[in-house]
């Protein structure tokens, strides 16, 4: 089956509006919401029931103010799709080993103070690949310097990653013309994501009242 074309609505304006600030979106095969929260240590009592906006407000309304960011976990056909608002925990190999104890997950961190996004697929508490952003300047394929873009010591996984990352090359200014090489535009790895667990979140997924939390943007 086709996937219909990916569209990047549900993390810009018309849905969360992470992408400016930046954030960490993981993706969990067979789990349910509340459990995804709870794998990244979030604690039942402190679970809460809200529109993004209310969890944006809330989390903004914690003091120190500033030290907290929004997270919220909701259900795309078998994944729970975790998002954190400026946040990192899905991105980190302790939290990672808890959430695919027994199944797969992807993650997606964007910093844009960086400029940069990192792609991370994890089997069981197995890391089995990784997409930095900054590395696809010449592509896909081995870099000039002989290190890989894509790291998987998997080659077919390796081949369809490629496939997957020259099919999200986009312009840099949304608008302009498909860029016709690496070096002219940037590889939307949320979209690579995507593309490879075969899943199109929409905002239609996003608006009613969602779980999540404010978590503390302090080390744990």
């Amino acid at each position: 089956m086709t996937l219909v074309e990916y569209v990047s609505d549900w993390v810009d304006e018309a849905g969360l509006h992470v992408e400016e600030v930046g954030y960490c979106i993981t993706f969990v095969r067979g789990v349910q919401p509340r459990a995804a929260l709870r794998g990244l240590g979030i604690e039942d009592a402190d679970i809460r029931t809200g529109t993004w906006n209310e969890l944006t407000d809330y989390a903004d309304s914690r003091e120190p103010r500033g030290h907290y960011n929004a997270t919220t976990a909701f259900s795309v056909g078998e994944f729970a799709v975790v998002v954190e608002d400026r946040g990192y925990r899905g991105s980190l190999p302790e939290w990672q080993l808890a959430l695919s104890e027994g199944t797969e997950l992807i993650n997606v961190h964007e910093v844009p103070v960086r400029g940069c996004q990192q792609l991370t697929i994890v089997e069981n508490g197995a890391q089995v690949a990784c997409v930095h952003g900054d590395d696809l300047a010449d592509g896909p394929e081995d870099r000039p310097d002989g290190l890989k873009a894509v790291q998987t010591e998997d080659e077919e996984l390796a081949a369809r990653l490629s496939l997957l990352i020259r099919s999200a090359l986009r312009p840099f200014e949304k608008g302009d013309e498909p860029p016709e090489d690496f070096e002219d535009g940037w590889v939307d790895l949320l979209q690579v994501a995507c593309d490879y667990l075969g899943l199109r979140p929409a905002v239609r997924h996003i608006e009613g009242p969602l779980l999540g939390a404010a978590v503390s943007l302090l080390p744990v």
